[in-house]
C-alpha cells in the first residue's frame, strides 16, 4: 500500500520545509511549482509565483515503513509544528498504481502514429513509433517535436549516422533509427539513458545506439565526428551557442533544426546561410518552426 500525506504550504517556504522533512528521514516528496508562462525572445519561458500556496505530498510505502499511517502523523506534526488536521491523507494500491498522465495516440498524418503505453489500438495500415515518456523531457505532444518528427520520418536514413543533440526522452533519435539509421548518438544534459534504451526496446531496435550525458554549451564535451544528419530540437539561442562552441557546421551537411519560434529564426537562418547551407524544407505549426538545412 502506498500512503500519501499532503500539506498546503506557501511556495516560498518549500525549500525550508523539505529540508526539515529530509532531516527527519522523510525523503519521498513531490510538489508542482506554481508558474506563469511568459513570452520571451527564444520562445516561451516561465516565472515562479512565490506568493502562491502549493500541496507538498509525502509518500511512504508499507514495504519501507512500519505501522503506517500512524507512525508518520506524529513525525510530520512535530517536524513541521502543525496539527493533524492540516495533514490530508489517502492511500493507493501499489499493484494498480498507474502514471498520473495518459496520452492519446498521435496520428502524424504521414502514415505514422505515435503510440503510448496505455493505448490498446491496432494500426495495421500505419507505421507505429511506440513511445513511453517516463521521466525525461519530450512527450511528442509539442508542435515543434511533431514538425521535426515528420521531417525525419519522411526521409530514408538507411545506413546513415545521426547525432541528436538535446535528445530528452529520445523520440527523434528513435524515429531516425526506425527509418534505418545505422548509428545514432544521442546527447543530453540530463542522464536519460534509462528512458532512451527503454524506448529503443519498445521499438525492437538493434542498431548502434549510444547515449551521452554532457553539457553541450559550457562543458568539456566536444563533437569531433562527422555525421550524415544532425538533429537539434532545443531553441534558437541554444542552437546557435552549440554551433559556435563546437564549430558544428563542419560536422554534417544536413541538419534538422527545431524548437524555433517564428519571431526568432532570422539570425539562425543567416548563420546557416553563411556556412553554405540552404533551406530544403520549412514546416510551421502555429508559431513553432522546424527547418531542414542542407549543404551541397
Amino acid at each position: 500500500m502506498l500512503h500519501e500525506f499532503s500539506i498546503n504550504i506557501p511556495y516560498k517556504n518549500v525549500e525550508e520545509v523539505t529540508d526539515l522533512l529530509n532531516a527527519a528521514g522523510i525523503y519521498n516528496l513531490y510538489y508542482e511549482s506554481p508558474i506563469e508562462i511568459i513570452k520571451v525572445q527564444n520562445g516561451y519561458g516561465y516565472e515562479e509565483k512565490e506568493d502562491q500556496y502549493i500541496d507538498l505530498k509525502i509518500y511512504a510505502s508499507d514495504l519501507e515503513v512500519e505501522s503506517l499511517p500512524e507512525s508518520y502523523y506524529p513525525l510530520i506534526e512535530s517536524t513541521l509544528s502543525i496539527s493533524r488536521e492540516a495533514i490530508h491523507y489517502k492511500t493507493y494500491d501499489e499493484t494498480n498504481w498507474e502514471q498520473t498522465y495518459e496520452f492519446e495516440d498521435i496520428d502524424l498524418g504521414n502514415g505514422w502514429v505515435i503510440q503510448y503505453p496505455n493505448s490498446k489500438e491496432q494500426y495495421e495500415d500505419k507505421h507505429v513509433l511506440k513511445f513511453d515518456p517516463l521521466a525525461a523531457f519530450g512527450t511528442g505532444l509539442h508542435e515543434t517535436t511533431q514538425g521535426c518528427l515528420r521531417m525525419i520520418l519522411d526521409k530514408d536514413l538507411t545506413g546513415k549516422s545521426v547525432l541528436d543533440l538535446g535528445t530528452g526522452s529520445g523520440m527523434l533519435a528513435i524515429a531516425a533509427s526506425l527509418k534505418g539509421a545505422d548509428k545514432v548518438v544521442a546527447v543530453d544534459y540530463e542522464d536519460v539513458a534509462r528512458e532512451f534504451h527503454h524506448n529503443a526496446e519498445l521499438n525492437s531496435l538493434t542498431n548502434d545506439l549510444q547515449v551521452v550525458q554532457a553539457d553541450l554549451i559550457t562543458g568539456d564535451y566536444q563533437i569531433n565526428d562527422h555525421y550524415d544528419f544532425i538533429i537539434i530540437n532545443i531553441g534558437a539561442n541554444e542552437t546557435m551557442s552549440i554551433i559556435e562552441k563546437h564549430d558544428l557546421l563542419k560536422n554534417s551537411n544536413t541538419f534538422f533544426i527545431s524548437g524555433l519560434v517564428e519571431w526568432h529564426i532570422d539570425q539562425l537562418i543567416d548563420v546557416f546561410a553563411k556556412g553554405g547551407f540552404a533551406i530544403e524544407e520549412k514546416a510551421q505549426t502555429n508559431e513553432w518552426v522546424s527547418i531542414h538545412f542542407s549543404r551541397a
